[in-house]
């Protein structure tokens, strides 16, 4: 599994564009702990604020596939995106 992080999300990530977790998760709720574990407390609470980026596991957004408690599998590629703001 690998976690890829885009824009403005690596400034909360030291820099770090791509992640692999050290333990297999199964589920986004697991990864994204595992995610805080790591990059500290900045990352967590960004993660949970509102509406500050999209999470795609495999391409696909996660309402799809059962929200943060998506099932993840050996293989699958999840990004972390930031919404796009205009003005």
């Amino acid at each position: 599994m690998e976690v890829t992080f885009y824009g403005s999300i690596k400034k909360h990530t030291n820099g770090d564009k791509i992640f692999s977790p050290k333990t297999t998760h199964q589920t986004l709720r697991e990864l994204l702990g595992e995610l805080g574990e790591f990059y500290g407390e900045d990352f967590s609470c960004f993660l949970q604020s509102d509406e500050t980026c999209l999470i795609l596991i495999n391409g696909k957004g996660i309402a799809l596939s059962g929200g943060i408690d998506s099932i993840l599998r050996a293989g699958d590629k999840v990004e972390i995106l930031p919404f796009v703001e205009a003005g």
